[in-house]
């Protein structure tokens, strides 16, 4: 999965993680995470430690979305308001040296346990102080949650080297034998009349109505204009809008959903009606009582290229799971 060319591992990419929680206060450990489902099958594992700011400089994070100055402002608060902070989310090909860690910690009992909100559990080890010794050696990960909270660290710590923190927590998933669950990220436009959006949007592509209250999945190269309990297949976008508003845009978004759906489609829809294109990004489908566009996922493909491109992907691209369900109470770096 990684792309080539990718520089070597590094030891100092993921560092002890030094925090204030009761069953390792104040000594800098590695950690393992592993959530499990209500069956009890396991949904994710990895390693929990303090990633390296300077880690996209050098080719180790990459980074597969684009950012959004208000994001950035939001996360930037935040972390100067929150005593803790949830880990970033990334996506480890290959652990590297820090296999041989997560094997031995997991095979004794976890440090914790406790139950997760959709009925499993999560289970939290401390790693032997013998690792956070000798740290070892990272390969390149794929940053897939938090790109907006990592830029904000880094503006912070680029403009106050010697008071802001130079890392930030973060899990290290175990992306080749759990992979991360890879979805769209939905748009909601609040006050959208679904009547006037589907005639809008039959004026520059194909717009085929679906049985009430059937929810299908819209297929890749398709979006679903969703309202009123109804949706509509829209295919076969007008080569001329997509050219015409994707102009500006870098050539490698003419095929991604996101760019289509913020640039194309939202637009078109609310000019008609008087709105401005300011959609609510959700999980999830527009509800009953809204109205909005359901996406289809991007590829993993599509977030590789992206990623070692430099390009990126449109901001809300992508929506992964499961997020890890902690905060890092009174977090430092080393």
């Amino acid at each position: 999965m990684v792309p080539p060319g990718t520089p070597a591992p590094r030891t100092d990419l993921l560092l002890p993680l030094k925090s204030s929680w009761a069953h390792a206060p104040g000594q800098p450990r590695y950690y393992v995470l592993e959530r499990r489902d209500p069956r009890g099958d396991v949904a994710q594992r990895g390693m929990l430690g303090a990633l390296s700011l300077r880690g996209p400089d050098t080719g180790h994070v990459l980074r597969h979305q684009q950012v959004g100055e208000v994001g950035v402002r939001t996360q930037t608060r935040l972390l100067e308001e929150r005593d803790g902070t949830p880990p970033l989310l990334l996506a480890a090909p290959d652990l590297g040296a820090f296999q041989e860690c997560l094997e031995r910690t997991i095979s004794r009992p976890p440090d914790t346990e406790e139950r997760t909100p959709e009925g499993g559990v999560q289970r939290l080890w401390v790693c032997d102080p013998a690792w956070s010794e000798h740290p070892p050696a990272l390969p390149p990960v794929l940053l897939a949650d938090g790109h907006h909270r990592l830029e904000a660290a880094r503006r912070r710590y680029r403009a106050h080297p010697g008071a802001a923190a130079d890392r930030l927590p973060a899990l290290v998933v175990d992306h080749r034998h759990f992979p991360l669950r890879l979805a769209a990220t939905h748009r909601i436009v609040p006050g959208l009349d679904i009547g006037r959006a589907v005639r809008a949007a039959s004026r520059i592509a194909r717009v085929t109505p679906h049985p009430p209250h059937l929810r299908p999945r819209p297929a890749q190269g398709s979006f679903l204009l969703s309202g009123g309990g109804k949706c509509w297949d829209i295919t076969e976008i007008s080569p001329a809008a997509m050219a015409g508003r994707l102009r500006f845009m870098p050539p490698e978004w003419a095929e991604l959903p996101a760019a289509i759906s913020d640039h194309v489609l939202i637009p078109v829809l609310c000019e008609d009606q008087g709105l401005k294109p300011e959609p609510r990004y959700s999980s999830r489908p527009p509800g009953p009582a809204e109205a909005g566009l359901v996406l289809p996922p991007p590829t993993w493909e599509q977030i590789w290229s992206g990623a070692a491109s430099g390009t990126g992907m449109p901001a809300k691209s992508t929506s992964f799971s499961p997020l890890p369900a902690v905060a890092v109470p009174g977090w430092a770096h080393r």
